[in-house]
């Protein structure tokens, strides 16, 4: 992440707290599918800087970042609303709204800040401009290499949407037993074949695609397994903290997961780990529109 763009979440979002955690309203369970403690963080500032955050971290979340040319953000960003992300100019406000690559860019840099997670490859490369669609598979291809030489895949998901936080989390229950499966997780390998130059070589995933390569029957998830490797499912959700206090919009959403919370039977042979980022904000519609409102003026990204 640019030092700008450091600086900038500094000033947008903080880690308040890990759950479970005693607050002013009381204890905050985690959610009882969480195999590790769940992360919440806070909006320290006005919706503009977090929408500030996600225009000007899109470049981050589009391309390598040996490619990233701090003298030509503006124009490498224009490239990537054409061919690393769905976007339309022409759709209407609210379809621009509902694009999924708000959230997604802002988990992009919440694990990098945060959990100091690195590249695998750029989401925008995952991205293909003849489909059309929103892109495919997990919503963020980020690692981290632990003291033991253990390499965290953190293949995750991210959800914003404007109905609420409710709709959110039936989202991501819907697909959860698939997305911790060998099946789902070997389909993303193969999507990450197709990109192999791209990939960063440090996160032994070319190593496990060349394995494949000579031997294509083999289960790509227990070859990950053999690197030492896991897999680490952060679900993401951004919703509206209106008319609640911080503690009380928290505990809302913990006790709307625990009480709708499906049976999860991961079929994935790869260790995972799995929770949830919580991070209520004061509109999240007004957020998102900021956004799209500073896509059409095509304002400068800041170096």
């Amino acid at each position: 992440m640019r030092k700008s763009l450091n600086n900038l979440f500094s000033r947008a979002i903080t880690l308040q707290y890990r759950l479970p955690a005693n607050t002013p309203v009381g204890a905050i369970p985690k959610a009882i599918i969480s195999t590790c403690s769940d992360d919440c963080l806070r909006q320290l500032s006005a919706n503009a800087t977090i929408s500030s955050l996600i225009y000007n971290g899109l470049v981050e979340y589009a391309y390598n970042d040996y490619e990233i040319d701090l003298t030509n953000l503006t124009n490498m960003q224009l490239c990537a609303f054409q061919n690393k992300i769905k976007y339309n100019p022409a759709a209407s406000e609210s379809s621009r709204i509902g694009y999924g690559f708000h959230a997604e860019v802002l988990l992009h840099l919440i694990l990098d800040y945060f959990y100091n997670a690195r590249k695998c490859i750029a989401r925008g490369y995952m991205y293909h401009p003849l489909e059309n669609s929103e892109i495919k598979g997990y919503d963020s291809y980020v690692m981290v290499e632990d003291d033991k030489g253990c390499i965290h895949l953190l293949f995750g998901e991210a959800k914003a949407y404007i109905q609420g936080f409710k709709k959110s989390v039936d989202e991501i229950f819907k697909g959860i037993n698939e997305d911790l499966s060998d099946t789902y997780l070997n389909k993303n390998f193969l999507a990450l074949a197709n990109e192999y130059e791209k990939i960063d070589p440090h996160s032994r995933i070319p190593n496990i695609i060349d394995a494949w390569r000579r031997k294509p029957h083999i289960n790509m998830a227990v070859e990950a397994a053999k690197y030492n490797m896991e897999l680490v499912y952060p679900m993401f959700i951004m919703y509206d903290n209106k008319g609640k206090s911080y503690e009380d919009r928290i505990l809302k959403v913990v006790n709307y997961i625990n009480s709708s919370s499906p049976t999860v039977i991961p079929s994935l042979t790869l260790p995972y780990t799995l929770f949830f980022i919580l991070l209520p904000v004061d509109d999240c519609r007004e957020i998102k529109r900021q956004v799209v409102e500073w896509i059409s003026q095509q304002q400068p990204v800041m170096p």
